[in-house]
C-alpha cells in the first residue's frame, strides 16, 4: 500500500493521470460522475499502470468555471458524493498503490464563498473585508495583463453590495484572495491541513503566480508570493511526510524556477512552454523548438521535478510563445476559429494531430522520456476526440468512453440528463473509441500506452536522470541520453513524416551494446565510427546502453571441464533456442550434467527423470532468467532459477577460459560461435539486476507471470550513484549465488524457487526495518517472481556489504591451526589435556582452565562476543507483538509432543538414507555407520522424553534455523555480523519459517565447533583427519569453546521468556541430535566425503549418554 512507502521523492517517478470526477463514471444514474463511480473504475486506472491520480476540483460550486469557482473549501459537491465517499476513494486508491493529488484553488474563490459574502458586507479595511483585494477605482494596477481576453475587459469588477471594486485575475465571478494578508495565509493553511489529514498525497496549487499584489508591478511572480509559498511548504514539512505541492505557473522556465526555491517551496511545477513546442517540432520536422526550450530551462533543486503534459483540461495555451509562433500554431492546428479560446487551442490530443497513430505514439514517447513526470489526460490513452461545438472548454471535458452501450457506458441515465453529451461523430464516437474494444485489441492505443507506462516505471533514469542532447546533422532527428546511477538510456525520435537516417557520435560509449527496450532486442555494439541508424516515419527508439559481456573474477581456472561441455547448433539465437526442438536438447542434454556440477543443486543424490523450462523472462541483451523444473524418479520435483546468456566471438573465448564451470554449452550459430553460460558470471547482468531494484521494474514472463523488483526505504540512502565496475563472486560453497558489488553491496540470487517469502528475506527485512538489529546487513531491495496464478517466490535480495576479515569458519580454522601448534608442544612436554569432564551446560558455569585460555587467547574472547551477539539476535526476534509471523508463542504439551515426533521422523529418514547408502561408504566410515544404526533405537526412545517438557520449553520464536560459523562474518572491528537466515536448505519452506526454541541455533553453533575441530589438519600430519595423539586436545578445544559460547549466550539472554525453565541440558541434547542427523542426511546427498564428521558427532553423543553425561 502507498501508506507503507517511505520514499519522500515519490513524485519524481510519478506518472499522473488527470481526470474530472464528473466525467469518469456515474454510479447513481443522475448523469454526472461521482466518487463511487470512480472507485468502481480504479482497477482500470491501476491496470493502465499510472501511479498517481490528479483530480480536478470537486468542491461545492456554482459551476460558472467548471468547479474552479469554489464556494466551500471543506466540502464535496453533492453531485459527486460526500466526504465519506472521498475517504473511501483515497483508501481504495492507496490500496492499489495509487497516490492522490487534488486541486486546491488558492488564488481565488467563487463570489458565493462565505468568505466573500462576509467581506462584501464588512466595513472597508476590516479583517473580513481584507480577505480580498478592494479598490475605489478600476484603474489601479494598470501594468497587469488580462488573462481571459475573450470574456473579461478588466481585472476589476464592481460589487454593488460593497460599493467597491474587487480584484480578479480570471473571471469576474472569481474574486482573488488577498495573500498579502497573514490571516488569509493562515486560513488557507487550515484548508490544506483539512485535505492532507484526509490522506491526500499532493495538492495542485492553481494560479500561484498571482497570489500577492503590489502597486507598480505586473502582479506576477512577486517576491511576496514566493514567500507565501515557502510558508506553506514549511508548514507542510513540519506536520506531514511524503506530501507535495504541484505549482501551476504558466510562465517561462526561468520565471518558474523561483517557485522551487532552494528545494523549500513547491516540489513540482508544470513546464508549460515545452508542450506547444513539441507540437511545433513534429509539424516543422525540426528538433530545434524542443532543444531550444530545454536548453533554456534552468536546473532545479535535486528534490524537485517538472510536470510534463501534452494536453489537459484547459486550452493548449500559447502564452509562452512568440507572436510568430502563435500565428504558426493557429495556422497549423486551429484553422477553424471555434478551435481557439483565449490565447490557446481547445482540442484533445488525437484530433489535434489528425488522429495520426504514429504521431500519438511519438509524442507520448517524448512525454515519457523527457525530464519530468508525465501527465496523461483522461481518455487520451484511447485517442478520444472532442466537441468544438460545446462552449468554453467543455469540448475536451466530455464523458469517458467505456464501451458501446448507451452513453458510452458512462451512465445509465437518459442522454438528456448527462452533464455533457458523449462524443458521437464517426471517427471519435464512443462506438469506435472505447475502453472495452481497445482492451480486446492487443495493438490498440490503450495497449501501447500500458506497455510504455510499464516500461517508463521500470527505469528511474526517466524521472531522476540527467539529460544530454546528441545533435546529428539531420535536424529531423531528436536524440538524447538519460543517465541515472550507472544506467544509460538513449532516446532517438524521428520528427519527420518520412524515413530518416541518423549518424550519432557515440564515441563516449564505445563497446556498449544498444538494447532496444520494448522488445529487448540487441543492436550491434558501438565502435569508433559514428553510429548509423535508420528510423521510419514518426518513429522512435529507446535503447539501454549495456556493458559488453565480461567475466567476473573467476573462482577457479580453466580445466579439462571444457572437454565435457556439449555443443548446441542453432539457426538463430534465443528465439531458436526456445523453440521446441532445441528446448528439448537444452533440457535433456545440456542442463542435467550442468546441474550435477553445481554446489547449489540439491538433487545430486536423486535420479533426474526430466528437466523443463516452466517460465522465462528476457531482462537484457541475450540475458534471460529461466525457471527450471527438475523432476525426479521418486515423483517429486524442484524448481530452480537459472540465469542464462549467450555471447559470441572473442568475448566467448575469454569467458570459456575464465569460467569453465559456468558454461552450459558451446553454441554454433549463424552469427558465429560462442557459449551459453550462467549470466551471473557476467558483470553486465548485475548492472541490469541492480538498476531493476532501484527502478522498481516489473518484467512480464513468457507464461504470463511477473518478475518484480522492490527497493526498501534505505535504497536511496545507501546508493547515491552506481556502476558495477568492481564485481566478484563469493567464493565459499553455498546453496545460492552471491556477488559482491564494489565492496559496498551483496546481490544474492536464490537458486531454489519455492512458493512463499524466503525466510532469509523475511528475517533480514524484519531485522533491518522493524527491530533495527545492528549486527546484520541491511536490506536494500528484493526481487520476486509471481507465477501466472499470482503465487510468489523470492528470486533475489540486495544487501549492504559488511567489511570483514572473513567468515567465522575461516577465522576459526586459522585459530585452530595456532591452537594445534601449541597443543603439539604441550603434548611433547607431557602437559595434561585440559579435559572438561562434565555436561556443557554445567561447564558453562565456570571458567576454562588457565592453560586452555593461554592456548586460545583472543579467539576465546571473540567466541564470548559471538555468544552475546547470538542472544541479542534472539532478543530482537522476541519483542514483536503485532506481526503474527514474529509474535512469540508459548510452548504447550501438544507442541512439544509434536516437536519430539518431528525430530524422530527426521532422524528415521536420515537413518533410512544411511542404510540405503552404507554399502557405498569407505570401509573405515562404514564401521562407524554400523554403530550408529545399531544404537539408533535407544536414541529415538530418549528423544521421546521431549514430549514431557511441555511449557518448560519456553516461548517459541523465529530464529536463524541454520546457524553455524559460516553464517557469521568476523568484521573489521573484531565483531560479528549475522547473515543468511534462509534456514536448513533440505527442510520445506513452511518448516524454515516456523517458530521454535532458539536453542536450536545454539545447538547449530556447537555442531559447527565440532565440524571445525574435525576439519582442521593438525601440523605435521600431511593428510585430512586428526593425528590420534592430538585427538584429546581437539576434543578439549571443542568442548571448552562450546561452553564459553553457551555461558555468554545465557548470561545475555538471562530472564528471556524463550529460555527453558527446566532440563535445559536435555533439551539442548535433543536439538544437537536433530542437527547432527540433519547434517548426516545433507552430507549423504551432497558431500559424501564429509560424512565422517556427523557420524563422529553422533558417536560422541551416544558415548556421553552411555557414560551418564548428558552432553555432546
Amino acid at each position: 500500500m502507498v501508506t507503507g512507502k517511505t520514499d519522500s521523492l515519490w513524485y519524481k517517478d510519478a506518472i499522473i493521470y488527470e481526470l474530472h470526477v464528473k466525467a469518469f463514471k456515474d454510479s447513481n444514474d443522475d448523469g454526472t460522475g461521482d466518487f463511487q463511480g470512480l472507485i468502481e473504475k480504479l482497477d482500470y486506472i491501476q491496470e493502465l499502470g499510472v501511479n498517481t491520480l490528479w483530480l480536478l476540483p470537486f468542491y461545492p460550486s456554482p459551476f460558472k468555471d467548471d468547479g474552479y469557482d469554489i464556494a466551500d473549501y471543506r466540502g464535496i459537491h453533492p453531485g459527486y458524493g460526500n466526504l465519506r465517499d472521498f475517504r473511501a476513494f483515497v483508501r481504495e486508491a492507496h490500496r492499489r498503490n495509487i497516490r492522490v493529488i487534488t486541486e486546491l484553488v488558492i488564488n481565488h474563490t467563487s463570489d458565493q464563498h462565505p468568505w466573500f459574502q462576509a467581506a462584501r458586507l464588512a466595513k472597508p479595511n476590516s479583517a473580513r473585508r481584507n480577505y480580498y483585494v478592494w479598490s475605489d477605482t478600476d484603474s489601479k494596477f494598470p501594468e497587469t495583463r488580462i488573462i481571459f481576453t475573450d470574456s473579461e475587459p478588466s481585472n476589476w469588477a464592481w460589487d454593488k453590495v460593497a460599493k467597491a471594486y474587487f480584484w480578479h485575475r480570471f473571471f469576474s465571478h472569481q474574486p482573488d484572495l488577498n495573500h498579502n494578508n497573514p490571516n488569509v495565509v493562515k486560513a488557507v493553511l487550515k484548508v490544506m491541513r483539512f485535505w492532507l489529514d484526509m490522506g491526500v498525497d499532493g495538492l495542485r496549487l492553481d494560479a500561484v503566480p498571482y497570489l500577492c499584489v503590489r502597486e507598480g508591478t505586473n502582479n506576477e511572480n512577486l517576491p511576496e508570493t514566493l514567500e507565501v509559498l515557502k510558508q506553506f511548504r514549511k508548514h507542510l514539512d513540519q506536520y506531514y511526510t511524503g506530501r507535495m505541492f504541484l505549482a501551476e505557473a504558466n510562465q517561462w522556465p526561468e520565471d518558474v524556477r523561483p517557485y522551487f526555491g532552494d528545494g523549500d517551496s513547491c516540489h513540482m511545477a508544470f513546464h508549460f512552454p515545452l508542450m506547444p513546442r513539441m507540437f511545433m517540432a513534429i509539424r516543422q520536422e525540426d528538433r530545434r523548438p524542443i532543444t531550444d526550450i530545454i536548453d533554456r530551462t534552468p536546473h532545479i533543486p535535486a528534490n524537485c521535478q517538472w510536470a510534463l503534459f501534452l494536453r489537459n483540461h484547459d486550452e493548449l495555451t500559447l502564452e509562452m510563445v512568440t507572436d510568430a509562433e502563435r500565428d504558426y500554431m493557429y495556422r497549423e492546428y486551429a484553422k477553424d476559429s471555434r478551435m481557439r479560446l483565449n490565447i490557446g487551442i481547445r482540442r484533445r490530443l488525437a484530433p489535434l494531430i489528425d488522429n495520426s497513430r504514429r504521431r500519438m505514439e511519438l509524442l507520448n514517447s517524448l512525454l515519457f522520456s523527457l525530464p519530468g513526470a508525465p501527465v496523461i489526460y483522461y481518455g487520451d490513452e484511447l485517442g478520444m476526440g472532442d466537441n468544438i461545438f460545446l462552449g468554453d472548454r467543455d469540448g475536451v471535458r466530455t464523458p469517458m468512453q467505456w464501451n458501446m452501450d448507451r452513453n458510452s457506458g458512462f451512465s445509465r441515465a437518459d442522454p438528456a440528463r448527462l452533464y455533457l453529451p458523449v462524443i458521437m461523430d464517426p471517427v471519435y464516437g464512443y462506438q469506435s473509441v472505447n475502453v472495452e474494444a481497445q482492451e480486446r485489441d492487443p495493438s490498440s492505443m490503450l495497449r501501447f500506452m500500458q506497455r510504455m507506462i510499464a516500461l517508463r516505471r521500470q527505469h528511474k533514469a526517466f524521472g531522476r536522470g540527467s539529460m544530454e542532447f546528441i545533435k546529428p546533422d539531420n535536424r529531423a532527428i531528436l536524440a538524447f541520453i538519460r543517465r541515472y546511477k550507472g544506467e544509460i538510456i538513449m532516446v532517438i525520435a524521428n520528427l519527420s513524416r518520412f524515413v530518416q537516417p541518423a549518424e550519432l557520435d557515440l564515441s563516449e560509449f564505445k563497446g556498449r551494446i544498444p538494447v532496444e527496450m520494448i522488445g529487448r532486442t540487441e543492436f550491434p555494439s558501438i565502435g569508433d565510427l559514428p553510429y548509423f541508424i535508420t528510423l521510419g516515419p514518426h518513429s522512435f527508439y529507446w535503447f539501454r546502453l549495456e556493458s559488453p559481456a565480461e567475466p567476473i573474477k573467476a573462482v577457479r581456472a580453466a580445466t579439462d571441464e571444457l572437454r565435457k561441455i556439449p555443443l548446441l547448433t542453432l539457426e538463430g539465437m534465443w528465439d531458436t533456442l526456445l523453440e521446441p526442438e532445441y528446448l528439448f536438447a537444452l533440457c535433456n542434454d545440456v542442463l542435467p550434467p550442468y546441474l550435477a556440477r553445481q554446489r547449489w543443486f540439491r538433487g545430486k543424490a536423486k535420479e533426474i527423470n526430466s528437466c523443463s523450462l516452466i517460465d522465462w523472462c528476457k531482462l537484457g541483451a541475450s540475458f534471460y532468467i529461466t525457471l527450471l523444473r527438475v523432476e525426479y524418479d521418486s515423483g517429486d520435483h524442484e524448481d530452480y532459477a537459472v540465469p542464462m546468456k549467450i555471447v559470441l566471438g572473442p568475448p566467448a573465448l575469454k569467458l570459456a577460459e575464465e569460467i569453465p564451470g559456468s558454461i552450459f554449452a558451446f553454441v554454433k550459430a549463424r552469427r558465429g560461435d560462442g557459449i551459453l553460460y550462467d549470466a551471473l558470471m557476467d558483470r553486465a547482468s548485475y548492472d541490469i539486476l541492480f538498476n531493476a531494484i532501484g527502478d522498481e521494474r516489473q518484467y512480464g514472463t513468457k507464461k504470463g507471470g511477473t518478475i518484480r523488483a522492490i527497493p526498501t526505504s534505505i535504497y536511496d540512502e545507501l546508493i547515491s550513484s552506481h556502476a558495477c565496475a568492481s564485481v566478484r563472486k563469493v567464493g565459499a560453497e553455498q546453496s545460492n549465488t552471491s556477488i559482491i558489488i564494489e565492496d559496498a553491496f551483496v546481490l544474492k540470487l536464490y537458486r531454489r524457487m519455492e512458493q512463499g517469502i524466503n525466510p532469509d528475506v523475511e528475517l533480514s527485512l524484519f531485522l533491518s526495518e522493524k527491530s533495527r538489529f545492528p549486527s546484520t546487513a541491511r536490506v536494500i531491495g528484493t526481487m520476486q517472481y509471481l507465477d501466472p496464478s499470482g503465487h510468489e517466490s523470492t528470486l533475489a535480495m540486495l544487501q549492504e556489504f559488511i567489511a570483514n576479515q572473513g567468515d567465522g569458519w575461516s577465522y576459526t580454522l586459522s585459530a585452530l591451526e595456532e591452537y594445534y601448534a601449541m597443543a603439539e608442544k604441550q603434548r611433547i612436554a607431557g602437559e595434561p589435556v585440559p579435559t572438561i569432564g562434565m555436561p556443557l551446560i554445567e561447564a558453562s558455569l565456570q571458567e576454562p582452565p588457565a592453560a586452555f585460555i593461554a592456548m586460545t587467547g583472543e579467539y576465546l574472547q571473540s567466541i564470548r562476543l559471538l555468544g552475546r551477539r547470538t542472544a541479542e539476535f534472539h532478543l530482537a526476534l522476541s519483542q514483536e507483538k503485532k506481526i503474527s509471523a514474529f509474535r512469540p508463542e508459548k510452548a504447550t504439551a501438544a507442541l512439544t509432543q509434536q516437536l519430539a515426533e518431528t525430530v524422530i521422523r527426521q532422524i528415521q529418514a536420515s537413518l533410512a538414507t544411511l542404510g540405503n547408502k552404507i554399502s557405498e561408504l569407505p570401509a573405515e566410515v562404514r564401521e562407524t555407520a554400523d554403530r550408529v544404526l545399531f544404537d539408533a533405537p535407544a536414541l529415538l526412545d530418549r528423544i521421546g522424553g521431549m514430549a514431557e517438557i511441555g511449557e518448560k520449553l519456553g516461548y517459541l520464536i523465529r530464529h536463524h534455523g541454520d546457524y553455524h560459523l559460516g553464517q557469521v562474518l568476523h568484521t573489521a572491528d573484531n565483531d560479528f555480523t549475522l547473515l543468511d537466515f534462509e534456514g536448513e536448505p533440505l527442510r520445506p519452506l513452511s518448516q524454515r519459517r516456523s517458530k521454535g526454541s532458539p536453542l536450536k541455533d545454539v545447538a547449530g553453533m556447537i555442531r559447527s565447533f565440532h565440524y571445525a575441530a574435525h576439519t582442521t589438519v593438525p601440523p605435521g600430519t600431511g593428510q585430512t583427519g586428526k593425528n590420534e595423539e592430538l585427538m584429546p586436545w581437539s576434543k578439549a578445544w571443542y568442548e571448552w569453546t562450546s561452553s564459553v559460547f553457551i555461558a555468554a549466550y545465557f548470561q545475555t539472554a538471562a530472564g528471556a521468556p524463550f529460555l527453558p525453565t527446566a532440563r535445559t541440558d536435555f533439551i539442548l541434547e535433543v536439538f544437537l541430535l536433530e542437527k547432527v542427523f540433519y547434517e548426516l542426511n545433507y552430507e549423504l546427498n551432497n558431500r559424501p566425503d564429509w560424512i565422517h564428521i556427523p557420524l563422529a558427532g553422533i558417536i560422541d553423543i551416544i558415548g556421553n549418554i552411555k557414560t551418564g553425561k548428558r552432553k555432546p
